[in-house]
């Protein structure tokens, strides 16, 4: 009677077990699309059966297994990074390609085109009030066009900064959620298969914002620093980090466009640190290909050094001549040059000067000496690499180009990498609901077997308790 009755205990707790097995496959099926979620399994053991012994067989349940490959979820990670770099990469370089027009048939180039034509004209009749207006209104075709592309760069580099200062608040938020994860991992004796959903989603989504480093804690916890080491989740701590916009203490520039700055949470300027992820794409275009245009606080930029060549180089043959009317030339542009970096926002036609005051007749007293001159600055080298402005300013143009070119290569080729390693992954940890269904029918058969043990086992008892009556 002991024996039955102690069958019938182990076939209701195989039952038991069963169940939690079914639980468990139905919970991998229910999370088959969660980010972030492994494949989880109950692990079964087979009881010892020796009945001599005491020992009446069964099966129990020694808690579930993870399939997840840590390894396999950092290279993910790792290569997440570098898609969010080349990604804000993309978007940043774009918009400022899109400024620039390198056919020539519009905005600086072309305007360059009709200044050195109407340079011509006034050349061959110097003292044509036509031609001198005309000098003026493309000069100041010209000078538009410069303050507007300038302005126009100045405006993405402040919605880039924005970018900045909304990824931060991202990665802050992902970080508090890592937090909270640490916190309630400390709470809990056993895993917990959507906590570590969550987390491994958050770690994710944040390597897709800045290049971090994860590293896990014998207590279940994870820590999580920036590549520099600043840390931004240790325990049930969070590091806030913060953006801000200025130029360096004791810059050479001192007016100049503000560059992007991090901060970590005790203030320190941890910008160096950051190279990959989105945040590091957008500071990459903010204070390197931006700057390299219109200029940092220690370095006046591409824009600005065209600008001021060219004004220089033009009021400069001007000024060394006179007019028709013996009076001494006078410049035909303008510009604040008080800091190298604001000649481009700058820079306007001399709105003191009229058609008769250009001065057409050079030191030797040629009529048209100045003017022809300036007709050979179109095709003469200046005083920037050995280039013609003309050179000079598609080389702006064609490097803001080459920038988004190589960006968009690089952001494709990422995207098949991080889809691969994502697959490999996925073979591992990732839900398959074809093998889910397969081992559903093993143990729903697994649990109807049971149940009919122990419903034969039950009529056993009963019948043996009528005997006994």
């Amino acid at each position: 009677m002991s024996n039955l009755l102690a069958s019938l205990s182990t076939a209701g707790h195989a039952l038991d077990v069963y169940q939690q097995a079914l639980d468990t496959v139905q919970s991998n099926i229910t999370n088959a699309g969660t980010p972030g979620y492994a494949k989880q399994s109950l692990n079964l053991e087979a009881l010892p059966f020796n009945l001599s012994g005491g020992l009446i067989g069964g099966v129990a349940s020694r808690g579930l297994d993870s399939a997840r490959d840590e390894y396999a979820e950092e290279e993910v990670r790792r290569q997440v990074q570098s898609l969010g770099l080349y990604e804000a990469k993309v978007q940043g370089t774009s918009s400022i390609e899109q400024l620039f027009n390198i056919s020539g048939t519009s905005g600086i180039p072309a305007d360059l085109d009709l200044l050195f034509q109407s340079f011509s004209a006034w050349s061959v009749s110097p003292n044509s009030a036509i031609a001198q207006q005309t000098v003026l209104s493309s000069a100041a075709t010209l000078g538009d066009d410069v303050r507007q592309l300038s302005t126009s760069l100045g405006a993405t580099a402040q919605n880039i900064r924005s970018q900045i200062g909304a990824t931060v608040q991202q990665i802050n938020q992902l970080t508090a959620t890592i937090q909270q994860d640490n916190v309630q991992r400390l709470k809990q004796s056993s895993p917990d298969p959507g906590l570590d959903a969550n987390l491994h989603s958050a770690l994710e989504q944040l390597s897709e914002l800045a290049d971090v480093s994860v590293v896990s804690q014998a207590d279940g916890t994870v820590n999580v620093l920036l590549s520099g080491g600043s840390p931004l989740v240790v325990g049930t701590t969070q590091y806030a980090i913060a953006a801000s916009a200025a130029v360096p203490t004791g810059a050479t520039n001192p007016i100049a466009p503000a560059s992007a700055v991090i901060q970590d949470s005790q203030g320190t300027d941890i910008t160096t640190q950051i190279q990959g992820g989105k945040l590091g794409g957008l500071l990459d275009v903010h204070n390197r290909v931006l700057a390299s245009m219109i200029g940092d606080g220690n370095q006046a930029g591409s824009l600005n050094q065209f600008t001021k060549i060219l004004a220089d180089t033009i009021n400069g043959i001007l000024r060394s001549g006179t007019t028709s009317s013996g009076a001494s030339g006078s410049a035909l542009f303008v510009y604040d040059n008080s800091d190298p970096t604001a000649a481009a926002r700058s820079l306007t036609v001399n709105s003191s000067l009229t058609g008769a005051d250009l001065a057409a007749i050079d030191a030797r007293g040629n009529s048209n000496g100045n003017a022809l001159l300036l007709v050979a600055l179109a095709t003469a080298p200046n005083a920037i690499g050995g280039l013609t402005f003309g050179g000079f300013f598609a080389g702006i143009a064609s490097g803001a180009g080459q920038e988004s070119s190589i960006a968009q290569n690089n952001q494709q080729t990422q995207q098949e990498v991080v889809s691969q390693t994502r697959s490999l992954r996925d073979q591992t940890s990732g839900v398959s609901l074809d093998e889910q269904a397969v081992t559903l029918l093993q143990y729903q058969r697994a649990y109807q077997a049971g149940a009919r043990l122990l419903t034969t086992i039950n009529s056993l008892a009963d019948e043996l308790m009528n005997l006994i009556k």
